[in-house]
């Protein structure tokens, strides 16, 4: 097999399939490529980055969750994702560590637990999860029913992106397998053909799911995010250089710690964060900021100076590229054109990017998937 193999869209997931084809040619002689290009409207080192560039805008962490009966089968093979890249992750993490993936604890703390969690149903169990302790013994905030932890890991998302272009570029230099990176933007997938005319397989990873004819995938569904990046007192030391924390309370709002990793000087912290299907402000709103910062200075009051203020660096709006009925990893015959589609999300890219490309690259070899 020798492909002339294009990859439609540059956030996490198609670099990730970018960098996975490469590594499986390098470690098992699979067969080589004619040529590899990547063509998006965004990269990782866009100045100024903008909203409609997903991927740099996540906090980037694991967080694992238990399968819920409504949508089993993607939860299942989703949270199977996420177990692949948590195990590639450590040992990249040890070769890398300008990768900036860190390994910590992780706790999740819940005033109103789902039955799935209380029964540690699956894909949420002591034997999926690394150092899993239920109930958490550490100090905690009144009017929680569920604590538990686990070891869990977070990354710089602006970071990791331009890390993983790099390594594209070094490994298409060693295995001397012609790259292009493209800035284009396709009305649909047959366009690739059009510009690259020798293109015979595509890797659909547009997010939202851009279409062969044209047009995005009905189910898509974009969701806002707004998260605030911080600078904090003792940032180095700080319990939550150590730890990522989740929070759910009764109103069933979301409200998490991650720590932003730095190659150079000190980390930073993303507090988050909304959830708003249908929602298309691409600018901050004052309101969600503010209801934000009221939650955590009862929840993290330690992310506050002496004075009780909170040094906002900057607030992220983005938007996750989910999909109703779950994420499609799904291969497509065209006419003239192999089409692996990878796409649909949300917010978890970092965390099923490695299994979620393996998968793909397996569709692409003619090889079922395990997963």
């Amino acid at each position: 097999m020798s492909d002339h193999v294009v990859i439609a869209g540059a956030g996490v997931i198609g670099l990730t399939i970018a960098c996975q084809l490469l590594l499986e040619i390098q470690e098992k002689s699979k067969p080589r490529l004619q040529s590899l290009t990547i063509m998006a409207r965004n990269f990782p080192n866009d100045q100024p980055l903008t909203h409609e560039y997903t991927s740099p805008w996540a906090g980037a962490h694991f967080r694992p969750f238990p399968h819920r009966p409504e949508s089993y089968e993607s939860d299942l093979r989703e949270s199977g994702y996420t177990r692949v890249t948590y195990k590639f992750f450590q040992e990249y993490a040890k070769q890398h560590p300008e990768s900036t993936i860190e390994f910590m604890k992780g706790y999740d703390w819940l005033q109103e637990p789902t039955a799935e969690y209380l029964n540690l149903g699956p894909g949420y169990t002591r034997e999926s999860l690394k150092n899993f302790v239920y109930p958490s013994k550490e100090p905690l905030p009144e009017g929680l029913k569920y604590v538990a932890e686990y070891i869990t890991w977070c990354l710089n998302a602006p970071e990791y992106l331009k890390f993983l272009q790099t390594q594209v570029e070094q490994l298409s230099l060693r295995l001397d397998i012609p790259l292009e990176f493209s800035r284009l933007t396709l009305t649909s997938l047959k366009d690739a053909k059009k510009w690259f005319p020798k293109t015979n397989v595509l890797f659909n990873a547009t997010g939202t799911g851009l279409s062969y004819s044209g047009g995005y995938d009905p189910l898509s569904v974009p969701i806002r995010g707004q998260t605030v990046l911080l600078n904090v007192p003792n940032p180095k030391t700080i319990r939550y250089a150590n730890a990522t924390i989740t929070h759910q309370g009764k109103d069933g709002l979301w409200t998490f710690v991650i720590k932003r990793p730095a190659i150079n000087g000190d980390p930073q912290y993303i507090l988050g964060g909304t959830k708003q299907p249908g929602d298309d402000l691409i600018i901050p709103r004052e309101s969600d900021t503010q209801a934000l910062l009221a939650r955590a200075r009862k929840l993290f009051p330690d992310l506050m100076f002496p004075d009780k203020t909170f040094d906002v660096v900057r607030t992220n709006v983005g938007f996750r590229p989910a999909r109703t009925g779950g994420s499609r990893v799904e291969l497509e015959t065209c006419p003239d054109l192999k089409i692996v589609h990878a796409y649909g999300f949300g917010g978890m890219g970092y965390e099923v990017s490695v299994g979620a490309a393996k998968h793909a690259i397996e569709l692409y070899r003619f090889r079922p998937s395990k997963l």
